[in-house]
């Protein structure tokens, strides 16, 4: 289920509008291909151009994650990372 959406607008190129969900485990919005249910991500690179990607999810948190943080295979929720900042500080 999407959580947000964005909308992208530069005078040189056509509108770009797409449902958004946040990492669970650090925050950063995900773009999310429309009518995929959170399964199918559009990523930027640097050169501008998008690609599609698998979605991925936490097994442990059941929030959808970016790219990056599955790849490092554990569950360190966001939340649980700034209550760990404010009892160190």
């Amino acid at each position: 289920m999407p959580q947000g959406y964005a909308t992208i607008f530069d005078p040189d190129r056509p509108l770009w509008e797409r449902d958004t969900v946040n990492c669970v485990h650090c925050g950063r919005v995900i773009y999310l291909k429309p009518h995929t249910a959170q399964t199918v991500y559009l990523i930027q690179h640097r050169d501008g151009r998008w690609t599609e990607e698998d979605g991925a999810g936490c097994h442990c948190c059941l929030g959808p994650v970016c790219l990056p943080c599955h790849a490092i295979g554990t569950c360190t929720p966001l939340e649980q990372q700034l209550a760990a900042m404010e009892r160190r500080a």
